[in-house]
């Protein structure tokens, strides 16, 4: 990587931490202004809809956005970002037929819903189409317009609840933002237009031979939280549902402000840097910058959550306290995971995100299996279950990579004596 695009890149990468951080503040403030006019059980029901919808465009999806980033620029010619292009659409048009069809035969397919399940498909249809911009690394102009297509969604949805739009304001705020991130994405020339083809079977079984590792990543990583609001239903219903979808907001805001390092910025960084030495030197840099101050914030969730959460958002939602102290876990070691996640899926170590996958559902299971007995509340139990799996798969990971690292520095040095 040149001294250019090194710069581009921090450049480029600060304006993309700063404006995740501005929608993570703003997306903030407004909800505390939605919880005061939309009840637990009403943005359970929105939630759980969500949840559904995403996880079956992640079981659908071979994370096309991998293969189209960490491919080497001398392989991606025309004829393969038209394989990718078309693969995108019909993942697309097929995931969106099927949830329509689950929630007409379950009787939950409303207008509303049915807007909701199109922009979760339009996010999901533009998240992956801006692989090709993003090759590039113009983050500069990504961080503009998903600041600016975040900014008018929950600006939208506060007049909107302001002016008595009550639930109906959460479904409209995800297509305003997946519509302004569609038109912000092309007026700067970030979309890629490919001619539509069949596939024949030599191109999807090669397809599914370059994603299979990250497919199944894809799959667990896609469906482990939106898992656990469906978990939550489960146990409580709707409302149980809303406070568990609150409460996981909560934690996960140090994750939205970082997420640009962890999962955009480091997965290009470590796509493109050939180096594995130089690699692992920039991973282990960025895990103990982030460390510290994520610690330092799940010691303080632990200590001021009581008294501050039913301050900011009432005390209907009190209940909520509880689990956002049981999820501290999952707020220390969630972006730590992410960084290792992006190292492994382009350094070509899927199958150790594997293994760490499987850690992260035996964690949660297991806890939440202890919320069925005397021992703890279910709710809290999800809640340990969730920072239990991120702090084990975390250590189970990093331990694979160090093993291995090891068995390099043995043979390097054995190649120079």
């Amino acid at each position: 990587m040149t001294t250019a695009n090194s710069k581009e890149l921090k450049i480029g990468g600060g304006f993309l931490v700063f404006g995740q951080g501005f929608q993570a503040v703003l997306a903030f403030a407004v909800n505390l202004v939605l919880v005061r006019y939309i009840f637990p059980e009403e943005f359970g029901r929105f939630a759980i809809i969500l949840a559904g919808a995403s996880i079956v465009y992640t079981i659908l999806s071979p994370r096309l956005n991998i293969l189209i980033i960490r491919k080497a620029e001398a392989d991606l010619d025309g004829a393969t970002k038209d394989i990718y292009f078309s693969a995108l659409a019909y993942e697309t048009v097929v995931a969106t037929l099927i949830i329509f069809l689950w929630m007409a035969a379950t009787n939950s397919l409303g207008q509303w819903e049915a807007m909701l399940v199109l922009a979760v498909g339009l996010r999901h249809w533009t998240g992956v189409n801006r692989a090709f911009f993003e090759r590039s690394m113009p983050f500069r102009k990504l961080a503009i317009i998903e600041t600016g297509a975040s900014m008018v969604g929950h600006l939208a949805a506060l007049g909107l609840v302001l002016m008595g739009g009550g639930w109906v304001v959460l479904f409209v705020r995800e297509m305003i933002v997946s519509i302004i991130g569609l038109l912000g994405l092309w007026k700067i020339g970030g979309l890629t237009w490919r001619t539509i083809q069949p596939l024949s079977w030599t191109d999807m079984r090669t397809l599914f031979a370059e994603a299979r590792g990250g497919w199944l990543d894809g799959v667990l990583e896609g469906s482990f939280q939106r898992l656990t609001i469906l978990l939550a239903s489960l146990i409580g219903g709707e409302a149980t549902a809303g406070y568990f979808f609150q409460a996981q907001r909560l934690a996960i805001v140090p994750h939205q402000i970082i997420s640009p390092i962890t999962d955009r910025i480091m997965a290009v960084w470590f796509g493109r840097t050939e180096d594995r030495w130089r690699r692992r030197a920039g991973r282990n840099r960025v895990l103990i910058y982030m460390f510290f101050p994520l610690f330092v914030a799940g010691v303080l969730t632990v200590l001021f959550a009581e008294p501050v959460i039913p301050w900011l958002f009432g005390e209907t939602w009190a209940p909520i306290v509880d689990i956002v102290i049981a999820l501290s876990g999952m707020l220390v070691f969630l972006s730590l995971f992410e960084t290792l996640k992006s190292y492994c899926l382009t350094a070509r170590h899927a199958h150790k995100i594997l293994v760490g996958r499987a850690v992260q559902y035996a964690g949660l299971f297991f806890m939440t299996a202890l919320g069925f007995t005397s021992l703890m509340h279910a709710d809290i139990s999800l809640g340990l279950g969730l920072s239990v799996a991120y702090s084990a798969s975390f250590i189970v990971v990093l331990f694979l990579l160090l093993k291995d690292e090891k068995t390099w520095e043995s043979v390097s040095g054995d190649e120079q004596q």
